[in-house]
């Protein structure tokens, strides 16, 4: 009888023991944040970063997978239809794909609100509106007078149709009282390389795909999207000081399929957090104009969430911008 009872307090232990045991496991295998853009965008410097910091800490592979196409849709796609199991995740540039897609898509391949849930904010990246360095252009105000004296003469470039990039350009425009044309892309970089060879006249996209093009005077600055001027681009003004109300913002957030475990959303959170807040993240970042977030809990990026889809669905509708 003894020897039963201590078989049976011995099996006990290792019973409640096993869920702890399973949970310390995590990672087990290879995680995959799926990046919706062509590699060389903010979005994938940022996850590739953290997925590299996190790979290395957790000594389990965490890899970054570029599936573009449709403006980021492709990519999350995949995530949306992945197991909630902690090992698929989305890294979403605000508004993009969360926010003004389900405001402009009738037919997006997944469900904002019932296939996604936040798990942590990565970063905020200051936009920048830029043309090439032997533009005739050299501030906003000219740039904009061009742009009466031909309209619809010249051009600008995005990452894509309901683009933060997109919808940035068309909110300045309509608000200058101008008219360009729209030229999509599938991402930043091959937008910004075609503004480079003149294919293009104008481009706002994150800072981090222009400022090293800015600094070697290929690309010119011509404002922030911001309410205030970026460090990293001394005496580049503010839109808004030419266009009264104007600001566009971008942030990076990282999410993936809803009914995920807490215990991960919670490791993946503090985590990211802990990456973002590291000396060696504000020396690669802080350098290009990209703020690095904060530790922030789950019910705060969704509130922040809701906030940017009320205040982006009014400019949707002062600029009668729609999808072709």
């Amino acid at each position: 009888m003894k020897r039963f009872c201590m078989a049976l307090l011995g099996a006990c232990l290792l019973g409640a023991l096993a869920p702890a045991a399973a949970q310390e496991a995590y990672p087990s295998r290879t995680v995959r944040i799926v990046d919706g853009f062509p590699a060389g965008g903010s979005t994938d410097a940022l996850a590739r970063f953290i997925a590299t910091r996190l790979g290395d800490q957790w000594g389990s592979p965490v890899i970054v997978e570029n599936r573009s196409g449709a403006s980021g849709q492709i990519g999350a796609a995949s995530v949306a239809r992945s197991e909630p199991d902690g090992y698929n995740f989305f890294v979403a540039p605000n508004p993009d794909i969360l926010i003004t897609g389900p405001l402009l898509y009738k037919d997006l391949p997944y469900n904002v609100e019932e296939d996604f849930i936040p798990v942590a904010v990565i970063a905020d990246v200051p936009l920048v509106l830029t043309v090439r360095g032997s533009h005739p252009a050299k501030t906003a105000q000219q740039l904009i007078e061009l742009a009466k004296a031909s309209p619809g003469k010249l051009t600008y470039g995005s990452a894509g149709q309901g683009t933060v990039h997109h919808l940035s350009a068309a909110m300045f425009t309509s608000l200058a009282g101008i008219d360009m044309l729209h030229v999509p892309y599938k991402g930043t970089a091959p937008a910004v390389q075609d503004l480079l060879g003149g294919h293009v006249d104008v481009v706002i996209s994150p800072i981090t795909a222009v400022l090293p093009h800015i600094q070697q005077g290929t690309l010119r600055a011509l404002g922030v999207a911001a309410s205030q001027p970026v460090n990293s681009l001394p005496g580049v003004p503010a839109l808004s000081e030419v266009v009264p109300g104007y600001e566009g913002t971008l942030w990076i957030s990282l999410i993936g399929p809803k009914g995920m475990p807490e215990a991960i959303m919670q490791r993946w959170n503090k985590a990211v957090a802990e990456v973002m807040a590291s000396p060696a993240a504000h020396e690669t970042f802080v350098s290009q104009g990209i703020v690095p977030a904060k530790a922030t809990p789950l019910a705060e990026i969704q509130a922040r969430m809701s906030a940017d889809s009320e205040r982006w669905a009014k400019v949707i509708r002062d600029a009668n911008i729609t999808i072709q």
